[in-house]
């Protein structure tokens, strides 16, 4: 009779489980995941202004922005910069997103852009930044309009701090969706807001 009595506990326990205990934690776990999608995209509402175009012209006389249709993420590093802590850990950082994000292959779409703007720069920051695998794949911005794209970062962030109440830091990433359009800011040596800014390039790229 135990055996019986214990038998049926258990069959009920495996019934509760299965149409009460995993449905609930299903839609825990899907209304948390809708709750945070939510909260991603209003981070993302914004607009601080458009990023500068990167223009190459063909042999053919034909001109293409490179930046046109690609989610990028911009750092400014300014006139001659030099290998400092500060500016190797972006660079790592870049390699890292690009290694997640950015080109795979031909038949793959191609969506994502590093777009790192600077002028000159000592032996050592070239050389690292020309040694990452990732260096022939990022934008690099090496001297034209070097004054117009700090005229634009620098009044879109300053703009983002007033508007959201960020202290402004030194060093800090710009991100743009598809249409140019700058929708946050991250303090660049921060590994929390990297990360948060992991998450909203896979919100903005395209899906296929």
């Amino acid at each position: 009779m135990a055996e019986k009595v214990k038998r049926k506990l258990w069959v009920w326990s495996v019934l509760a489980l299965l149409f009460v205990g995993l449905p609930a934690i299903s839609w825990l776990y899907l209304r948390n995941g809708l709750n945070w999608r939510r909260e991603a995209q209003q981070e993302l509402k914004g607009e601080y202004g458009k990023i500068l175009p990167v223009t190459v012209i063909h042999p053919d006389g034909s001109k293409d922005n490179l930046l046109a249709q690609k989610v990028c993420v911009i750092h400014y590093f300014g006139a001659n910069p030099d290998l400092t802590p500060e500016n190797k850990h972006i660079l790592d950082t870049g390699e890292r997103l690009f290694q997640q994000f950015g080109f795979k292959s031909a038949a793959a779409p191609d969506y994502f852009r590093l777009v790192m703007i600077s002028q000159d720069g000592t032996a050592e920051f070239r050389t690292h930044a020309r040694t990452l695998p990732s260096a022939d794949y990022a934008t690099w911005v090496w001297s034209g309009g070097l004054n117009s794209w700090r005229a634009a970062l620098v009044n879109a962030y300053t703009y983002y701090c007033q508007q959201n109440g960020v202290k402004p830091v030194s060093h800090y990433y710009a991100l743009a969706d598809t249409t140019g359009t700058i929708r946050r800011f991250y303090n660049a040596l921060s590994e929390k807001e990297v990360g948060r800014m992991v998450e909203h390039i896979a919100l903005l790229l395209p899906r296929e």
